[in-house]
């Protein structure tokens, strides 16, 4: 278990600008489910596959990792992420990133994005961090930009690639 940046208690029903979150392992039919109904918001729906097509690509795929991102302090799951080592390349990937609808805006993705960093950064395989984002996927673009991720020119599918150097 990961955990990244925390807000102060107490104050549940304010704006979180600075959360902690948990990265934790599916382990159950019931968690796994949970993933499955998490959902972003309908002008999202095109930047990213279900939570459903990911634990199916997880299933299939020995080198993906599903997640679930939990808010540390209510152990509420806010969110799912799935990262791979490429076997091709050596590299790992962060493959998926989602924050269920009503969690965002608040910090949860900034917060997962650098405990998935952390976490990626201290297993085996390539020292580098990669991603794709869907070019018209401005808000994502702009948080991995922020993050230190660099849009390399290469196009995956329709995904633009960004990687972040070594540390």
């Amino acid at each position: 278990m990961l955990e990244g940046p925390s807000r102060p208690r107490g104050e549940s029903n304010m704006p979180i600008s600075n959360p902690r979150v948990l990265l934790v392992p599916l382990a159950t039919p019931e968690e796994q489910a949970h993933c499955r109904s998490l959902r972003v918001q309908d002008d999202q729906l095109d930047f990213v596959a279900t939570n459903a097509e990911s634990l199916q690509e997880a299933a299939e795929s020995p080198w993906c990792q599903p997640l679930a991102i939990r808010a540390a302090d209510s152990g509420e799951m806010v969110g799912f992420l799935m990262h791979a080592l490429d076997p091709d390349e050596n590299s790992r990937w962060i493959y998926r990133l989602m924050i269920d609808q009503q969690y965002q805006g608040r910090g949860y993705g900034r917060a997962a994005l650098r405990a998935t960093v952390a976490l990626l950064r201290d297993l085996p395989g390539g020292p580098g961090v990669a991603l794709g984002v869907v070019p018209e996927n401005t808000g994502a673009r702009q948080l991995y930009a922020a993050e230190g991720f660099v849009e390399t020119g290469e196009i995956i599918g329709r995904e633009l690639v960004m990687r972040l150097s070594p540390a």
